[in-house]
Formats: C-alpha cells, sequence, structure tokens
C-alpha cells in the first residue's frame, strides 16, 4: 500500500465532496504541481481554499483531506506542512481539524522501502505533531507482521537519543494509534500491544494514542480521515501489489469492539484494567463534553464520579478538549475552566496549557494562557504545567529550560521552574 502516485484520481477533488470547486480536475493537477515545484505554500494555500471553502463542513474537510493527500507526495512534507499551516492561519476550521490533516500527511509521507527515521523526521510539530503520528501508522499498516521486537525496535530507531525525548514521545504515541487502527479499533488489543514495550514511560505514551484514536473514532465513526487515507492509499497500493495492501488495511466492517455506551458516560475508562486507566481519563475529558453538549457544569459534575485516583487526570482532558475548541480564544478557554470543583480545577487550565504548548511546541504560547487567569491555584498550576512541558521540550538541556521558564517572567518563573524540576540546580532570573 504505497503511495507512488497520487492516492487516488485527483478529480474526486472536484467531485461530490468538492462540488463547488472552480478548477478542472486536470488544471488543478497542473496548477497543484507548478506551485509545489516553485516550492509556493502560499499559493498552495490559496488554491487549497479556493478548492474546498465554501462547502457545508463534511464535504469541506474531506476535500482538504484530499487535496493533502495529494500534495504530501514523494519529498514533499514539510511543503504540504507548510501550505497547511499558512491556511490554519487564515481559516479558524482548518486549525481545528489541522490535526487530522497532519495525520494524512504523515501517512502519505512513508511507504515500503522509505527509511522510516528519515521520514519520521521531516516531520513537524505543526497541529501537535500529527505527523509524526501518522508515518507511524502508514508504518504499521503497509511494513508487515508487527510482533514486540518490532514495535520496540522501531522508536529505538527513530528517537534513541535520551535528549529527543519529546521525538520519542511522537512515535511511541503514534504506536498507540497504529495498533489500533492495524488491529480495527479493537481497543483492548490495541492496549496489549502497548503492553509489549520496555519501558513503562512508553507504554503510557503508547496507551494514550490508542485511547485518542478510540475516541476520534468513536466521534466521528471509524471512518475518519486518517483511517480514510490509510483505506485509500491500500486501493491505490492493490493497483500494483495485488493482496498486499488488503492484508493490513484497516477493515471496518470487522469492527466489534464497543467504543460509547450510552447508559456510561465514563465508559470505556469504566471497562478497562487498572493499569490503563490513568491515560483513559486524560482523553475521557472530551468524550464526556461531547455527551453534554459542552455544558461545562454537566461534564465537570460528571468527571467528579471518575474514580480518586484519576479524577485529576479527568479534569486536565476536558482542559485538552476546550483548548481545541477556543483555538486564538484564551479568555474563552479559561472560563469554560472555572467550572466544577475547585480542587480539581487547576487541572483542566493544565489540560489547556499543555496542549497549547503540544500544538506548536512553543512555551510562549502556554505563558500567554496563564496571563489570563486571575491570580490564585488556577494560575499556579498553569504555570507549574508549562514548566512540565519544557522539560519534556528540553530533556537534558536545563539551561535551556531556564531560559525557557524566565520567559514567565517574576509572575510564574518560580512555578514554572516547580514544574521543570530546576529548584536545585539553576537559580531564577533576578
Amino acid at each position: 500500500m504505497t503511495f507512488r502516485t497520487l492516492l487516488y484520481p485527483l478529480v474526486l477533488l472536484t467531485g461530490t465532496a468538492c462540488a463547488h470547486a472552480q478548477l478542472p480536475a486536470t488544471e488543478l493537477s497542473a496548477r497543484m504541481e507548478q506551485l509545489a515545484t516553485a516550492g509556493d505554500t502560499s499559493g498552495l494555500a490559496s488554491l487549497a481554499k479556493r478548492q474546498c471553502s465554501g462547502s457545508n463542513a463534511d464535504s469541506s474537510r474531506q476535500c482538504y483531506e484530499n487535496y493533502f493527500l495529494a500534495l504530501a507526495k514523494g519529498e514533499r512534507v514539510r511543503l504540504a506542512l507548510g501550505a497547511l499551516e499558512r491556511l490554519g492561519k487564515e481559516d479558524p476550521q482548518v486549525a481545528r481539524d489541522g490535526h487530522s490533516y497532519t495525520h494524512v500527511i504523515g501517512i502519505r509521507a512513508w511507504k515500503p522501502g522509505d527509511d522510516v527515521s528519515a521520514k519520521f523526521r521531516s516531520c513537524t510539530g505543526l497541529f501537535q505533531s500529527g505527523c509524526y503520528h501518522g508515518v507511524i501508522q502508514s508504518w504499521f499498516t503497509q511494513s508487515g507482521t508487527i510482533d514486540s521486537t518490532r514495535a520496540n525496535e522501531l522508536c529505538n530507531l527513530i528517537a534513541p537519543d535520551p535528549a529527543d525525548r519529546w521525538l520519542r514521545f511522537q512515535c511511541v504515541h503514534g504506536l498507540g494509534h497504529g495498533f489500533e487502527m492495524v488491529w480495527n479499533w479493537e481497543l483492548p488489543r490495541a492496549l496489549t500491544g502497548c503492553d509489549w514495550l520496555v519501558s513503562s514511560w512508553d507504554r503510557e505514551s503508547c496507551y494514550g494514542g490508542a485511547f485518542m484514536e478510540n475516541a476520534v473514532a468513536a466521534a466521528t465513526g471509524p471512518h475518519h480521515t486518517s483511517a480514510h487515507a490509510l483505506q485509500e492509499s491500500a486501493a491505490d497500493e492493490m493497483k500494483g501489489m495485488q493482496g498486499m495492501a488488503h492484508e493490513h488495511a484497516p477493515d471496518t466492517r470487522t469492527i466489534t469492539f464497543k467504543m460509547l455506551d450510552s447508559t456510561d458516560a465514563l465508559y470505556p475508562c469504566s471497562i478497562v484494567g487498572a493499569q490503563y486507566l490513568r491515560s483513559c481519563y486524560e482523553l475521557q475529558g472530551g468524550v464526556i463534553l461531547r455527551r453534554s453538549n459542552h455544558d461545562w457544569s454537566v461534564a465537570a459534575a460528571t468527571c467528579d464520579k471518575s474514580p480518586i485516583e484519576v479524577r485529576s487526570a479527568c479534569y486536565q482532558s476536558m482542559g485538552t478538549m476546550t483548548s481545541g475548541l477556543t483555538v486564538g480564544d484564551d479568555k474563552a478557554a479559561a472560563a469554560d475552566c472555572a467550572h466544577g470543583d475547585p480542587g480539581y480545577q487547576p487541572f483542566c487550565f493544565s489540560g489547556v496549557v499543555k496542549n497549547r504548548i503540544d500544538v506548536t511546541a512553543d512555551p510562549k504560547d502556554g505563558i500567554a494562557f496563564c496571563r489570563e487567569i486571575p491570580a490564585g491555584a488556577n494560575r499556579t498550576q498553569c504555570y507549574v504545567a508549562v514548566g512540565q512541558q519544557i522539560a519534556v521540550l528540553h530533556s537534558v538541556d536545563l539551561p535551556a529550560r531556564a531560559k525557557a521558564c524566565a520567559l514567565a517572567g517574576r509572575e510564574g518563573e518560580g512555578e514554572c521552574r516547580v514544574g521543570a524540576a530546576l529548584d536545585d540546580v539553576v537559580k531564577p532570573t533576578p
């Protein structure tokens, strides 16, 4: 299931998914090629907007997906990401869906025979690093039988250096997505795949990817963006390599695991083993918010029913969700988190700020959010969370951690340093 040519005929970009597109298929293809050859990310973003905006949300989303699948072929990963970044700055809805589109670009990036480490490193952290995760998903579905040895070897190959802890997270988190998809969203089986990983840190990061993939599929159906990309790539590959791709492509007809339970807002966390509980609740807030129609008082009351040992994770995951829903509006995100038990509210703020930094890999975006929060426990925890993310970004570079925390100023530097584990290492800025 390689991407040798366009994922599927570019005419689909002007078909039912994009009935309003202004250019016919042949002209669109030629124009994309011209702009790509010139490295014109601004032009490519404008062309995508011309083809795909102005229709209903579902059609527009599929059109953008197809556009970036076509654009990201060959060695054009950075080009596709650059065009997507420009488009996201112009269209808030594209920014909200950006993580899914970066998954698609990553899926398109790798094919059998490629150096998976090189393709992985061609990605960037744009929109929560979905490109990295997509490369891993593509490797899973195209590289043959997956076993414990190969699963452990992959991230050791891609990110063996302790200084690359942030990059390693992207790899092992991507493994969780990959286990889910290659095994047709059978969550319990995907979690046991994560259990193959040797270190507890790798396992926890992998669990998060599996629960995230399950949550996305539960919200949008198994035919969501990444699944569609993989299935179309399988069809493309089968034209040249009979049968090989079909063996590993997700087959949504065989899904038997119940992703949601209409009678249980805490499902699937309520049925998983104790070792998976925290990772599950780190995603459950999004499920709870959707069930409550984003009524924050109701959602917080639901989180209050979760086991006390993971209740902080439930609140944090609600913060993660509101971060995605309030892109560019820090005041709205802060207002959302000011609900529920005051003892757990700080973790909601932590979820927002960690997600803000995950999106851009830039602590300044998290610090800007913290400054919108009134003084007190919520703001304190926000700056601590900034420090925790800085520690991931700079896993062995302590001076870099200190420099990043100094950006928080007198208001938040001390708390940031606590989160970054710098208390007894580097003195605060005077």
